[in-house]
């Protein structure tokens, strides 16, 4: 089901010298996400993609992101990463001190970004439907996502919300840049009705 979302082919490189080519993937603006959690990923491991100019992408992992799936949802990678050209950061501190529920600080840069804090279902719900509707381009997809997470919210502790997560997942895998804040509080959502059910 989602394997046919992961496009990329790329090669992990781990830090003790082994190599394993051809891992289906998809490659994102800091992220990797593959369903191969039988390669050991590490902190520091590289992960590899070539372009079609022949140009090998490098990309160092930085948190391996492994997230356990359940019944028939996957267990997932979904690391973040660096490209292996960009400075690391130095160990300097700076100090910022935010107030309030989803604070921002932005530094000469433009602010995307949608937080996500733990909040009734309701609000959550609110948020997700602001964020497809706002991040999202209108069309198929956008009334797609929106429909199948009213469908989830009428759910929302019931037998039914496990399914309905599965097909907002198979949905969101293509828009994760806008949706991956919500997939924790989503997740943890379906842990509680597992444990409870």
């Amino acid at each position: 089901m989602l394997e046919d979302l992961f496009t990329d082919i790329v090669t992990v490189r781990t830090k003790d010298g082994k190599t394993y080519a051809g891992v289906q993937a998809s490659v994102q603006d800091g992220k990797v996400f593959t369903e191969r959690t039988d390669i050991p990923i590490r902190p520091g491991d590289e992960v590899v993609r070539r372009t079609p100019a022949g140009i090998d992408e490098v990309f160092v992992v930085v948190d391996p992101g492994l997230h356990m799936g359940f019944e028939d949802i996957p267990s997932t990678y979904q690391m973040r990463v660096r490209l292996a050209d960009a400075p690391a950061s130095r160990g300097s501190t700076v100090i910022y001190n935010l107030t309030g529920p989803n604070s921002r600080f932005n530094i000469n840069s433009v602010d995307s970004s949608t937080n996500v804090i733990s909040q009734a279902p309701s609000e959550l719900f609110e948020a997700l439907r602001v964020a497809i509707q706002s991040r999202i381009p209108a069309g198929k997809a956008q009334q797609d996502l929106l429909d199948t997470a009213a469908d989830l919210e009428q759910e929302t502790g019931k037998p039914g919300f496990a399914q309905r997560y599965s097909h907002f997942m198979a949905l969101a895998a293509n828009h994760m840049e806008v949706l991956a804040p919500f997939i924790p509080a989503l997740t943890q959502m379906l842990s509680g009705w597992l444990k409870g059910g």
